[in-house]
């Protein structure tokens, strides 16, 4: 994954007119006005293989890609996806359009475009290429060059998070997780944009159920320490059933129970291998995690581990004495 970033506080202020101008606007293929006194870009870019992706924090921006850009070849086809604030778009010869949070842009980079916001404004942009798109969109008219509503509103959330999770992953991403993350943006993409019936069954079935399973997975473990945590609580939080929700975790040949319990184990054992909690009851731990019963919570961890907590336990003092 080639990975940039480009924030106009890195600057001293009186060079920062100049780094938007040489610096930024060629980056993104843009002319940039750089007359605003309060023109202010933090942007980070993610090209995958396939697809770039653009997290970019933008106050009193106005960007225009003219006919000068177009000659660069990129015929790629923009989602533009507002996280806050309001977004002016004017595509070619269509009319401008206003774009907000809950609302889509399609935006064809072979044709010139200005955009502009007033004050700040949050913006995530997926960069997919025109082959990916012209064959299977099932109405193109409803949403190149138009702000338009995610034709899927469930792969719509869980485009975002999983846009929201690569945002924090920094540079790290590489090699098989790399593709993945590609494959699976496109396939939400596909069913946010209403593609063709034949390739929204190819992606709800390859994509979103992954990246529902990894949404899942995710907020288990930041609500392990809960000792009522069940698959009744996590279906309810993303509006599907406990059925559908042990499908979807048996089709990677895991059961919810198995996987709770096993970050919790694996929780208890790193804080019984560590020093600083010497202190801290093996109790107290196993009831920290969320285990409510001592006995069945011993024999889960030996039959994980091949030892007892205690055992980690005295192994750890002898090690440090």
């Amino acid at each position: 994954m080639n990975y940039l970033r480009f924030n106009s506080r890195d600057y001293p202020e009186a060079n920062r007119r100049t780094a938007l101008a040489e610096t930024y606007a060629p980056l993104c293929g843009l002319d940039v006005d750089v007359s605003s006194g309060r023109l202010d870009v933090d942007v980070t870019v993610r090209g995958l293989s396939q697809i770039v992706v653009s997290d970019s924090l933008l106050i009193n921006h106005k960007a225009s890609r003219t006919r000068s850009h177009i000659a660069d070849g990129d015929d790629s086809m923009m989602l533009v996806i507002p996280r806050q604030g309001m977004m002016e778009i004017s595509s070619g010869t269509r009319q401008e359009r206003m774009c907000a949070p809950g609302q889509l842009y399609l935006l064809p980079l072979e044709d010139p475009f200005v955009s502009q916001n007033q004050g700040k404004h949050f913006v995530t942009s997926i960069g997919l290429p025109q082959s990916f798109l012209q064959s299977r969109l099932s109405a193109p008219d409803r949403v190149i060059g138009k702000t338009f509503q995610a034709a899927d509103s469930n792969a719509y959330r869980l485009l975002l998070g999983y846009l929201e999770n690569l945002y924090h992953t920094g540079e790290i991403l590489a090699g098989p997780v790399a593709t993945l993350a590609e494959l699976q943006i496109m396939d939400l993409a596909a069913l946010v944009l209403g593609f063709d019936e034949e390739s929204e069954v190819i992606a709800g079935n390859r994509g979103v159920r992954q990246v529902r399973y990894q949404a899942m997975r995710n907020y288990i473990k930041l609500r392990m320490f809960d000792a009522e945590l069940s698959a009744d609580v996590v279906a309810r939080h993303f509006n599907i059933s406990p059925q559908y929700l042990r499908k979807i975790f048996s089709e990677f040949n895991l059961t919810f129970t198995d996987y709770l319990n096993a970050i919790r184990l694996d929780w208890v054992y790193k804080n019984l291998a560590s020093p600083a909690n010497s202190r801290n009851y093996i109790s107290t731990l196993a009831y920290r995690a969320g285990f409510s019963n001592l006995a069945w919570f011993n024999r889960a961890f030996k039959r994980r581990f091949g030892i007892s907590p205690s055992e980690v336990r005295e192994s750890t003092v002898i090690e440090n004495t």
